[in-house]
């Protein structure tokens, strides 16, 4: 029988069936099991939750599994934090139905928790490097956003990118009220920051997560949603932290651009390209405004490509860079290969 750890796994879940069971699978497979498993359905619709509960009902034997049922669909902030406040143990990491994790996640994540608890008493939120595939287990990028969070950091941006590489201490994440099951998109982001005030991080540079980027219904992929959210975390969290100077903001301005790119509003998207190409490279405070005005009409007579193309052309260079290296290349073919069994 494998070893157990004191963590509880919360799967939010809605119309998902061979996703959930490929999740639940990658769960089963880990070298230090969970001892409590969550999978809260977000009131699928009937044809889908009896199939739901009779994938549950199977990992019965192998977890301690338990199937939560919300009376109306009430969206994944609301399922999370259902399971959150019912974990009984004391880590609780967060699965998302569609992506899966490496065999060795909870093991490793667990051993660099007890190691810095030891040395440090303060609560944990820890995350591991992911990688990014597609619907077919072909490896698109191998991210990773470093050992360190600060208040400041992770407002630049989302370094830590998914919650399905996360573990936090249960106590911890209640304290703040979980996710603002008000915000439609960058719920993860919103958490994070309010965590960034209490806990000490531990960032595992080995990708123990697969995150699974395709074209079914994610939230990240509704840009209406995306660019409310943005606001509200600009809002909320950059703007009274960072200020109103532009630097440290390139990647949140571009975010905003590729917001409103995809939803056709050129303009916008031109004012807040010239924002972001600022804010990376302009040092003089002074002078940036009447430059970003002057690439923000610069930008609109000749428009930037498409920023969702720019950003997975730069996953393709940081992936051909990293294969250069002869050791770098061999992990990920067999990762590459683990990855697609695990998506069978």
């Amino acid at each position: 029988m494998k070893r157990t750890c004191d963590v509880c796994v919360v799967i939010p879940n809605y119309n998902r069936t061979a996703l959930l069971r490929r999740a639940l699978n990658s769960i089963v497979e880990q070298t230090v099991r969970p001892n409590e498993v969550i999978v809260v359905d977000d009131c699928s619709d009937p044809e889908y939750l009896e199939a739901i509960q009779l994938i549950v009902e199977k990992f019965e034997g192998e977890l301690n599994i338990r199937l939560m049922v919300n009376d109306t669909n009430k969206g994944a902030n609301y399922s999370r934090n259902r399971g959150l406040f019912s974990a009984e143990a004391k880590f609780v990491a967060f699965l998302d139905s569609d992506d899966i994790w490496m065999p060795t996640k909870l093991e490793r994540q667990i051993k660099e928790i007890n190691r810095a608890k030891e040395k440090d008493g303060r609560p944990i939120l820890s995350a591991t490097a992911r990688y990014r595939v597609d619907a077919h287990g072909e490896i698109i990028v191998r991210q990773f956003g470093g050992r360190s969070l600060s208040q400041q950091k992770i407002r630049k941006s989302n370094f830590l990118g998914t919650l399905s590489s996360v573990i936090v201490e249960t106590w911890i994440a209640r304290h703040i009220h979980g996710f603002n099951e008000s915000l439609p998109a960058c719920q993860d982001w919103d958490f994070f920051i309010r965590l960034s005030d209490y806990v000490q991080f531990v960032g595992i540079a080995d990708p123990l997560c697969v995150y699974v980027d395709h074209d079914e219904d994610r939230i990240t992929l509704n840009n209406k949603k995306r660019l409310r959210a943005h606001v509200f975390i600009y809002r909320h969290h950059i703007r009274p932290v960072l200020g109103g100077k532009s630097a440290g903001k390139a990647e949140f301005y571009r975010n905003i651009a590729e917001d409103y790119q995809e939803l056709g509003n050129a303009i916008r998207a031109a004012a807040f390209y010239a924002k972001s190409v600022v804010a990376a490279s302009w040092k003089n405070e002074r002078t940036a405004g009447l430059v970003t005005y002057a690439l923000s009409k610069y930008y609109r007579l000749r428009p930037p490509g498409s920023i969702k193309q720019q950003r997975y052309a730069r996953y393709r260079h940081l992936m051909d860079d990293l294969r250069k290296d002869a050791k770098a290349c061999a992990e990920i073919a067999e990762h590459s290969a683990l990855i697609r069994g695990l998506m069978v």
